[in-house]
């Protein structure tokens, strides 16, 4: 198990405290959601971009036949 020491602002670690997420078993389950999240968030951009990549071109509008 790894030991880190964070500085926060008082404010912050203060209310952070109050509310408990400063022990281990929060922070934990934090930076696990956080890790969940942006790697499903870069998933999803990138498959965004290679689908839009992957997509034919349209066809050009028919042309109109002169009378």
């Amino acid at each position: 198990m790894t030991t880190i020491h964070v500085s926060l602002p008082d404010e912050l670690a203060h209310d952070a405290r109050e509310l408990g997420l400063l022990d281990s078993i929060a922070l934990t389950e934090l930076l696990q959601n956080e890790i969940r999240r942006r790697t499903f968030s870069d998933f999803f951009a990138i498959s965004h971009t290679l689908a839009q990549e992957s997509e034919p071109p349209e066809d050009p509008p028919p042309r109109r036949r002169r009378g």
